[in-house]
């Protein structure tokens, strides 16, 4: 499965047209030619910002790590400041617990991601519960999908990202008032992570559109 390299902003209010003309012209093909497989974006809808969220693939940690090493990124990154703040960036691997191939960003979905961190002295336990517990949950409601557990190396809000997709937002809100769902979230909040949050997230335009971020 690939690593992810999210870049995360807030676009300065009366540059979105240029933000707009400037990603498409400049930052998408300068990140492509660096080796970063630009998949698209997200906006966040509700939960903590920043807002936009440019979610790039690598093919592993060493290969993303001589990209942003590089002047060229580091150029690149600059210049993208001039037109957004609160910029922020992780990196996340995939924690094996949730089985999947290359990823993608399937157009037109929203998703709903978990973030936490595990106690301290319970990753055994977590790991245990996530796989015979947590999981078979999940799975057992046909309206979402469980994209992903990912494991942050670098930034972001925590130390886990779950990730769940849905085609609906209506469904979001069906699984946010199912009981088997309630319960199992109040499971882990008290017996194994801290510093719970979540985000309920639209998929904005892909890349290969030229309306990325179109809001």
């Amino acid at each position: 499965m690939s690593i992810l390299f999210i870049q995360n902003w807030d676009i300065i209010h009366g540059k979105e047209d240029e933000y707009a003309q400037y990603i498409i012209e400049t930052h998408i093909p300068e990140s492509t030619a660096m080796g970063l497989n630009p998949i698209g974006g997200f906006y966040v809808e509700v939960g903590s910002g920043p807002r936009v969220l440019a979610i790039y693939t690598a093919n592993d940690l060493e290969e993303l790590s001589r990209i942003v090493a590089s002047k060229r990124f580091k150029d690149l990154a600059l210049s993208v400041k001039s037109l957004v703040y609160n910029y922020r960036r992780a990196v996340l691997e995939p924690t094996g617990a949730v089985k999947g191939s290359q990823y993608t960003v399937q157009k037109g979905v929203w998703k709903y991601n978990q973030y936490y961190d595990i106690r301290p002295g319970m990753k055994k336990e977590y790991a245990d519960f996530v796989i015979n517990e947590h999981l078979p949950t999940m799975e057992r409601i046909d309206y979402v999908e469980v994209t992903g557990g990912w494991n942050a190396v670098y930034g972001g809000y925590s130390e886990i990202v779950a990730e769940f997709t849905f085609k609906d937002p209506i469904d979001i809100g069906r699984l946010l008032n199912d009981e088997d769902f309630r319960k199992i979230t109040l499971k882990l909040k008290n017996e194994f992570v801290f510093n719970y949050a979540s985000r309920i997230m639209r998929c904005t335009e892909r890349f290969d559109e030229h309306k990325w971020f179109k809001l």
